[in-house]
């Protein structure tokens, strides 16, 4: 009775077939489903429960070989209210087929009920007449309901998670179910698909061998046949449901049936891996194959020939490929040295960085040719740069160091270390050696545009940094397979996007985020500080304390944990909960910082004084952003500056120190290019707060709403609404205050939201025991700030442009605001405005 869960409707309907033919109006019913959907057990149920009602059952058999049954010399004269059973009905002969047409036409008027099962894909234009005919039903794989009860019946209770898993790769097959915990499954599994595929199971053996999904041309060749001939065969074993073929590529239907296949097939691995790299695949595939052979000869030749290229992007088939071919070659053997470093590589790209290390310092002690001995001192330091520690990636260099200088890719590797010292004229230096061998070697170059975007970025230069990362990825594209460059490159672009706050950076950190887990130590925990810090400014607070844990989860934080630490003590600062920022701030002070750390170091610094803000010790906050205005925090004081810079300003101005903010703005103003719109909108606020210039804070709110910088645009508005409310311009500084409200609320920001009402508290605005209200969609409360100011403007006469102009935004900008305002009041001219405004005033 296992395999008839799920199959309430098939049962009802053989049942209600039965009473009907008991009452002399027999019929045709016809089963069509994949092989193992559990048709022969159905038809053996229908005719055990036939049998218990007193019918007479018959089960005609179908020949293997010739496809005959008793009916090929013609229908029976049964008068009696009989079921006839007959499995397998595709492999009938043309007699039974006919003898069942006969039949179908004169069953409405007899007892007499035919039961045919078959499968559904195999010629089934051969059997249309017949279905139409008949009434024809479909079974179709188990549902998640009937296979966890089809699990739960064979474990005897709660199936485990891993045999849930497991049943996943069998597609809802009863018997592959039913197979799944036998010792035997492979065999079994194999037996059953090669039997199913006849003439084509060497095929069908190949396609489990092949990486999926496989191109038809691909499995063509290693199966030594046409590609027209294998897409033939192909089409029928899909016909079969073993197969599916797509725009073609070829993958199985069922996991769990190629992986057995895969498993009782390696003698075919050797073949098809000569067969592969004749047709110049790519030398993962074929490494793929003669991970599962024997080492050989050939196998050590191929393998030394691509040794390059499977090194920079390992899997672990082929380290343990490499392992083998070092293992088997003899002293002296010339190929012994170049496998050696290749597996030293292959040994670090998979995170294996002990072995890694242990080897290439080993082959370092047999005194290789120049080239082995400069990629092996290149894999050294590039483990420590992986383990954010350059200042051992530069040792690593030193005995390479001829007259101070370096060969091509080990300076380009040395530049990377330095940038990530702080030691930007060592990087200078670097650069300059490395950048003749950028002309012939696009890893050197690839490495070069990085340290070259590092250095725009930090000088504010973000968009000629995305244009140096552009050209990297066109080249880790084209010319270059070194993921860890390519992820490298993937994280400084995330920098970049999130320092232009643009949001793509969260998508490029999605990206990278597969092959920093692969690669791990100090590039994950990078990849999870660059994460925590764009959530952060994206708004999505909980994400980035999710990120925080995830990296202080780790065994090792690599120098972060301040930066880390400072993100959570800024998000408990806005949500009001003190204690927990003073602790992260503490902690964030105390952790020290090496690598990359260096380019962050104004985060921890930042905390400490938000927290010293927060506690009202306003002189401690004042004598931190004057250590971070004097260029004393982090790699370059434009780069620390510029990315915290309208924080510092804010608590400058709050602390009642205008020179300081004034200095910090003209900082800033000197610092900045104006690319991006994140840039401007932080000048724009700064200048708004030092000048106490409403429209200027209203359309830096505005702005930051637009870049995607929700707590910079409510404190914006909350500043404005303070502006307006010393004024008093109360009815304007309510809707700011509003608008700051519901950002605020959105953010969850308790802490926010109770010192915002307790500084406009002091100007007479309340916004009531019940808390924030729900802005109305429509009429003058609908409007923001930034359209309340629009509208207000527009009463005065002032064109859009002009407008614009005296807010510092683009003439677009104030066409979407008058647009809205006309939208929200429901008026059709900027005449309306002018007169709802004067009635309001």
């Amino acid at each position: 009775m296992v395999n008839l869960f799920g199959r309430n409707e098939a049962q009802r309907l053989l049942a209600d077939a039965t009473a009907a033919a008991r009452a002399g109006r027999g019929g045709l019913v016809v089963l069509r489903a994949d092989p193992g959907l559990g048709v022969t057990t159905l038809l053996d149920a229908h005719l055990s429960a036939a049998r218990e009602l007193g019918m007479r059952t018959h089960r005609i058999p179908v020949l293997p070989q010739s496809g005959t049954t008793t009916l090929s010399a013609g229908a029976p004269d049964l008068t009696e209210p009989t079921t006839i059973a007959i499995d397998d009905l595709h492999r009938a002969d043309d007699a039974t087929l006919l003898a069942l047409h006969e039949l179908a036409d004169g069953l409405r008027d007899r007892p007499l009920l035919v039961v045919a099962g078959r499968h559904r894909g195999v010629e089934p234009a051969r059997f249309a007449a017949l279905d139409r005919l008949a009434t024809a039903h479909d079974l179709e794989p188990l549902d998640d309901c009937a296979v966890r009860a089809v699990l739960t019946e064979f474990s005897g209770g709660e199936p485990p998670e891993s045999l849930l898993r497991l049943a996943d790769g069998a597609g809802g097959n009863p018997w592959l179910l039913a197979r799944l915990t036998a010792d035997d499954r492979a065999t079994a599994v194999t037996t059953w698909a090669t039997g199913l595929a006849g003439d084509d199971a060497a095929l069908l053996r190949y396609a489990a061998i092949l990486a999926e999904p496989a191109p038809v041309d691909e499995l063509a060749a290693v199966a030594g046949m046409t590609p027209v001939d294998a897409l033939a065969r192909i089409v029928r074993l899909a016909g079969i449901g073993l197969l599916v073929e797509e725009g073609g590529l070829v993958r199985f239907r069922h996991p769990v049936v190629r992986q057995d296949l895969a498993a009782t097939s390696a003698g075919l691995r050797g073949s098809a891996a000569r067969a592969l790299a004749a047709r110049n695949a790519v030398p993962r595939a074929v490494a793929e194959q003669l991970a599962h052979t024997p080492v050989d000869a050939w196998t050590v030749d191929w393998l030394d020939e691509h040794s390059d290229r499977l090194a920079a992007r390992p899997t672990p088939a082929v380290v343990d490929l490499f392992h083998r071919a070092v293992s088997g070659l003899p002293p002296g053997d010339p190929r012994l040295h170049p496998l050696r470093a290749a597996l030293a590589e292959a040994l670090m790209w998979s995170g294996r960085t002990d072995e890694s290390q242990r080897i290439a310092t080993a082959s370092l002690a047999a005194h290789p040719e120049t080239t082995i001995r400069h990629r092996l001192r290149a894999v050294l330091a590039l483990i420590c740069f992986r383990e954010m520690d350059p200042a051992a990636a530069i040792a690593a260099l030193d005995p390479e160091r001829v007259d101070g200088k370096l060969s091509g890719r080990l300076a380009a590797i040395d530049a990377a270390a330095c940038l990530a010292a702080g030691d930007l004229t060592g990087t200078e230096r670097a650069v300059e050696l490395a950048t003749p061998a950028a002309a012939h070697d696009p890893l050197v170059e690839v490495f070069l545009l990085n340290v070259e975007a590092t250095g725009l970025f930090v000088f504010r230069d973000l968009d000629g940094a995305l244009q140096r990362l552009d050209r990297a990825d066109a080249l880790l594209e084209i010319a270059v397979d070194d993921r860890g460059l390519w992820l490298m490159s993937r994280l400084l672009r995330a920098v970049v996007q999130d320092l232009r706050h643009d949001k793509a950076a969260l998508e490029t950190v999605e990206q990278a985020r597969p092959i920093a887990r692969e690669i791990g130590a100090g590039l994950l925990t990078w990849l999870h500080t660059i994460a925590a810090l764009a959530s952060f400014n994206n708004g999505l607070w909980d994400r980035a304390l999710d990120e925080i844990g995830a990296a202080m989860a780790l065994p090792d934080q690599y120098g972060l944990a301040g930066p880390l630490h400072g993100v959570a003590s800024m998000i408990m600062l806005h949500r009001g909960d003190l204690p927990a920022a003073r602790v992260h701030a503490e902690l964030a002070e105390r952790s020290p910082g090496r690598g990359v750390a260096v380019f962050y170091e104004q985060i921890a610094v930042l905390a400490s004084a938000h927290v010293a803000d927060a506690e009202g010790n306003s002189q401690r906050a004042l004598e931190i952003v004057h250590t971070l205005a004097a260029g004393d925090v982090g790699v370059h004081h434009a780069h620390t500056v510029a990315t915290v810079g309208a924080r510092l300003v804010r608590i400058a101005v709050t602390g009642g120190d205008r020179d300081l903010a004034n200095r910090l703005v003209a900082q800033m103003r000197d610092l900045s290019t104006g690319e991006s719109a994140g840039e401007r909108g932080a000048l724009m606020y700064c200048q708004g707060l030092v000048d106490s210039d409403v429209d200027v804070l209203l359309a830096a709110a505005q702005e930051f709403t637009d870049t995607g910088s929700p707590i910079l645009a409510a404190r914006a508005a909350e500043d404005a609404a303070k502006v307006l409310a010393a004024s008093g311009r109360s009815a304007d500084a309510r809707a700011a205050y509003q608008t700051a409200i519901d950002q605020y609320t959105a953010l969850t920001a308790t802490g926010d939201i109770n010192r915002a009402d307790a500084a406009l508290r002091a100007f007479g605005l309340r916004r009531g025991a019940t808390g924030s209200r729900r802005r109305p969609k429509h009429g003058w409360e609908s409007l923001t700030a930034a359209e309340y100011r629009v509208a207000e403007l527009v009463a005065q006469g002032l064109t859009n442009r002009e407008t614009a102009e005296r807010l510092i935004v683009s003439v677009r900008t104030v066409d979407s605001h008058v647009s809205r305002v006309l939208s929200k009041l429901g008026y059709s001219s900027r005449i309306e405005i002018a007169l709802g405004f004067g009635e309001r005033e």
